[in-house]
């Protein structure tokens, strides 16, 4: 949409680095998450609503209650009809918007992908953790924890998800690299199915030694699988996000580790960068943020 038919006024967010921006009194963005029963993306979904907020634009949240890729391609393809200025999606199915981003594209609606990529040449910037990266600090910490000893069960998100693909990637290399036998599941981000798949291959593989899970609540799940199965002592555990839940469990002594991702500012980035390829400004293809390792020594200074 030309910013030559609406009425510029400047932005309120001068302290956060984007004084001189200009964006039109009613301007528009709509957002759609990953789901909202999922904490990772509750805040995601809170810090975005909040720059928005800041910039005095207005946020249309169009997340599903669930993970649902049919209604999620549905809610961009209203948010196109409505007429929006921009749009950020933070997919459940990296695949399913092909048709819906070249209509935004026809539509000159530029659009932004948060935690996970979409292969589209109209996704004009991509806010994410470096989940390689990140997924190889965890496996890191897997290895040191095995001293050489045992096999590593990887619980992953769906097939072909770039998060998912990353993050098994990061642990499997790396583990794989030190010697350890590394087998891969894919639970489609279920934690029923990471729940069910601990517990066969626990039952069926006794060389299992560490457990890590591509989400947070399924790293629950294998917890609550070996707890049953009288296991948890013998395993190690980590998953991926920084849940409250799961560092009350590290806490505890129940899961090892984690990989934090910093949601709020992965909210706020992606917010900043739609308005700014929205106002004709420049915004990085890609903005890496740097996970970190959250484990029973330091897990005091995130709560």
């Amino acid at each position: 949409m030309s910013l030559k038919l609406k009425t510029a006024v400047l932005a309120t967010a001068t302290a956060i680095g984007l004084a001189g921006a200009a964006y039109a009194q009613d301007m528009r963005i709509a957002y759609t998450g990953y789901s909202t029963d999922n904490t990772f993306w509750i805040g995601v979904a809170t810090a975005a609503g909040a720059e928005a907020e800041a910039q005095g634009v207005e946020f249309i949240d169009m997340t599903a209650s669930s993970p649902d890729s049919a209604a999620q391609k549905d809610a961009v393809d209203r948010a196109i009809d409505m007429g929006v200025d921009g749009i950020i999606i933070g997919s459940v199915d990296n695949r399913a918007f092909d048709a819906s981003l070249d209509n935004a594209a026809a539509k000159g609606i530029p659009v932004v992908a948060v935690d996970t990529g979409i292969d589209h040449p109209h996704i004009s910037s991509l806010v994410q953790t470096d989940n390689l990266a990140a997924a190889g600090i965890a496996g890191a910490y897997i290895v040191e924890q095995l001293a050489g000893e045992g096999s590593v069960l990887i619980l992953g998100g769906s097939a072909g998800h770039q998060t998912g693909n990353a993050r098994r990637d990061g642990v499997l290399t790396t583990a794989e690299a030190a010697g350890h036998e590394v087998i891969f599941q894919i639970c489609d981000w279920q934690d029923s199915c990471a729940f069910e798949t601990t517990t066969n291959f626990l039952q069926s593989n006794p060389d299992i030694k560490a457990i890590f899970s591509a989400w947070d609540p399924g790293a629950l799940a294998a917890v609550s699988a070996a707890k049953a199965l009288g296991k948890l002592d013998d395993l190690v555990i980590v998953g991926f996000d920084g849940n409250p839940a799961n560092l009350v469990a590290i806490e505890e002594g129940e899961q090892d580790a984690t990989i934090k991702q910093d949601n709020t500012r992965m909210g706020q980035e992606s917010v900043r960068n739609l308005l700014n390829i929205i106002n004709g400004a420049d915004a990085p293809a890609v903005v890496p943020i740097d996970g970190i390792l959250i484990t029973e020594a330091n897990v005091a200074d995130f709560k």
